[in-house]
């Protein structure tokens, strides 16, 4: 809805003062523009920005002081769909999306710390032609979650930490579908735009065996959002020119479950000397908790209730079937999605006190468990991504970072029929381009 516009805003004016994808399904690992440039390998135990409050809080007390850090990463997709049928190829990358992030930690103590992150943790925006041939699998979707969290972290001894924080989420919703009525040669669509307010926390750890070796374990929980807004439907009974049918057309009260799903990452860290240090990370995503996605609209239902028992009355038993199967596989998406794991490896080379270089590669893979399942508005598919990106240390106080990273995804990418399971289309490029940019400052 118009809301996100102003979050989006409030978003990233507040990461200014304190200092919106892609990753598998539609969580957004891009906390971070610097860790960007080596596909986030040691988020937060790698020391080199207090993006720690997002991924692991307990990494805060690596940070002296007050700090704080602003930026932002701007995705590009390439969806470039080929259809069996002639005339019907597409490309769903919509508009480039900027997924700002702010951070701002303050030292209270030799052992307390407390840290405010802002942050876009999921999101997406796909869009394809409102009458293309496929468009029982999605024209378009646009999903924005953010996040509010602050955190505190303790230093339990010199060699081991532990953070915790609450997060407060924002998550603004909208999803186009449609569905041809068959017999009819009528195209009805459905538009919902729907937002929430929901809660979660985050725990974390961090020990340091050594003075140049560190170890992470972090885990967000799962936010469940109960959205509510609004459905509009249209087209019905246009073409065909039935009364009955053109009923269904208007407003009505629309609302979805969706779910921010847990996620438990582990990292390292090792500073192999002055110039060179590696870092890993490794993630898994609770994607399975993801299984339907089901549109439920009481009003809608009450005049799908009229329309089918005139139908009956009028003796078309057979379109009053029809009609239902239609709104039933427009307003119920069938996910069964899978958990996923990302991992990543990557270096830094501090060329000098001014300079320094990076990069990494990860590997991710595809919620998507049975390929049949696949939409056009979330496809996924296994992944790579490659990343290269710099810092800038202008004075010991300033810093920025800039990185850049491309996305390739591989393996099965078909898409196939929802009543028949036959395949009826195949996504060429599964790709994005990201570009990351911030800056850090210390007090």
């Amino acid at each position: 809805m118009k809301n996100v516009k102003l979050a989006a805003a409030i978003a990233a004016a507040l990461s200014a003062v304190a200092g919106t994808a892609h990753a598998a399904g539609f969580q957004l690992t891009e906390q971070s523009a610097l860790a960007l440039g080596r596909a986030y390998a040691g988020v937060g135990v790698d020391g080199t920005d207090i993006s720690g409050v997002y991924y692991n809080p307990a990494t805060m007390v690596l940070h002296k002081g007050t700090k704080v850090q602003g930026g932002g990463v701007l995705v590009g997709l390439n969806l470039d769909y080929a259809d069996k049928k002639p005339g019907n190829d597409q490309n769903g990358r919509g508009s480039e999306q900027f997924v700002p992030h702010g951070f701002m930690t303050h030292q209270i103590n030799d052992t307390t710390w407390v840290g405010l992150g802002i942050t876009v943790p999921f999101g997406m925006a796909t869009e394809y032609s409102k009458n293309w041939a496929r468009k029982d699998h999605g024209t378009d979707a646009e999903i924005m979650v953010i996040d509010f969290n602050p955190n505190v972290a303790w230093k339990l001894t010199d060699r081991f930490s532990i953070g915790a924080g609450v997060s407060l989420q924002y998550a603004d919703a909208t999803l186009g579908i449609g569905a041809d009525v068959p017999t009819l040669g009528d195209s009805i669509r459905g538009e919902l735009e729907v937002d929430t307010w929901a809660w979660g926390w985050n725990i974390g750890a961090m020990w340091m065996p050594l003075d140049n070796l560190r170890f992470g374990v972090s885990y967000r929980s799962e936010v469940r959002h109960t959205a509510e807004g609004d459905l509009k439907v249209s087209g019905a009974g246009v073409t065909s020119g039935q009364t009955a049918l053109q009923a269904m057309n208007g407003k009505y009260d629309g609302s979805v479950e969706m779910s921010a799903p847990a996620w438990a990452m582990a990292t390292a860290a090792w500073d192999v000397n002055d110039m060179l240090s590696l870092y890993a990370t490794f993630r898994w995503t609770d994607w399975s908790s993801f299984k339907q996605l089901n549109i439920e609209s009481s009003g809608l239902d009450a005049q799908l209730g009229v329309i089918g028992n005139g139908l009956i009355q009028a003796g078309q038993t057979n379109m009053a079937q029809v009609l239902k199967k239609v709104a039933y596989g427009m307003s119920h998406i069938t996910n069964d999605w899978r958990d996923t794991y990302m991992g990543s490896l990557g270096a830094d080379l501090r060329v000098n006190d001014f300079w320094t270089l990076r990069g990494g590669v990860a590997y991710e893979t595809s919620p998507i468990a049975r390929a049949g399942t696949r939409t056009a508005i979330i496809p996924d598919a296994n992944r790579w991504w490659f990343a290269v990106g710099s810092s800038f240390k202008w004075s010991k106080q300033f810093q920025t970072d800039v990185a850049f990273a491309h996305l390739h995804g591989v393996g099965e990418r078909n898409l196939y029929a929802k009543d028949t399971g036959e395949k009826i289309g195949r996504f060429r490029r599964l790709d994005a381009y990201l570009i990351g940019v911030q800056a850090q400052y210390a007090f």
